[in-house]
């Protein structure tokens, strides 16, 4: 935490809050983890993404406005996903020099800026806490009801993918199957459970929080079909995932159809 506070303030002296995201800043750190770091700024540069290495530390930079923070808050939040929302509300608030941190004279160990104006609401650490306290309350307000229609949708996609798993005999093809049904009935779930969705490593996780054993047993239906082409285990648990939302859907499945609007015939 120190290093990512350091190179915040080097690159953005005027930064007025800073947080050390993903898994730098806990027990699931690897040699392999990169630092992610979001800073906000009250305008330009921000915002943009970026990623850079210092000292062989791969850094990647989320730099925002405090309105471009919660534009792409509500962004990902429409996709129901929540990278950058968990940054901020799981990650940990960086302490930022501010102007005037120099120590005090008059008061040992407090920094002329704290013996002028204390912490102060604008302080770092208390606009930390304030995009903190939000990214929390979003964060387990959830997402967007899906509705449904969304939910149908999924099991019927679900459905027909069982299906193709049971028919397949290219092995590549059985391969590609396998591994988009384990993406597909996960999203399932968490779509019928109106939970937050992720990809890569924070998916299991999220399936875990709905269901604890389900990612190994979708893993080890995987692994059985592409060690042994024994399918039966990756089918009854991505059955039971349909159980559970609604069964599966085919016949009788309809979705309804746009038609686009016609252009407006200029006057003569």
């Amino acid at each position: 935490m120190e290093v990512a506070a350091q190179l915040v303030a080097a690159r953005f002296p005027s930064a007025h809050a800073a947080f050390l995201g993903g898994s730098a800043p806990t027990a699931r750190r690897t040699r392999w983890s990169d630092l992610d770091v979001v800073v906000v700024l009250d305008g330009p540069p921000a915002p943009f993404r970026e990623t850079t290495r210092h000292s062989g530390q791969l850094v990647e930079w989320f730099v925002q406005t405090p309105e471009s923070l919660r534009h792409y808050w509500r962004l990902d939040a429409s996709r129901r996903r929540t990278p950058l929302l968990r940054m901020v509300a799981e990650g940990v608030p960086l302490v930022l020099p501010q102007p005037g941190d120099e120590p005090d004279p008059l008061l040992p160990g407090v920094s002329r800026s704290a013996s002028r104006t204390g912490a102060g609401p604008q302080s770092p650490t208390a606009l930390a806490e304030i995009y903190q306290a939000e990214a929390v309350a979003l964060l387990a307000a959830g997402p967007p009801d899906p509705g449904a229609a969304a939910v149908d949708y999924q099991r019927y996609l679900v459905t027909d993918l069982l299906d193709d798993l049971r028919g397949a005999t290219d092995p590549v093809e059985v391969a590609y199957l396998a591994a988009t049904i384990v993406l597909s009935a996960s999203d399932l779930l968490l779509l019928a459970e109106n939970r937050w969705s992720a990809r890569g490593k924070w998916l299991p996780r999220r399936l875990a929080e709905v269901d604890p054993g389900l990612p190994g047993r979708l893993v080890e239906g995987h692994r059985a079909v592409l060690t042994g082409d024994d399918r039966e285990l990756l089918l009854a648990a991505v059955r039971a995932v349909l159980d559970h939302t609604g069964g599966p859907l085919q016949e009788g499945f309809r979705v309804a159809g746009t038609v686009p609007a016609l252009p407006i015939p200029h006057s003569q």
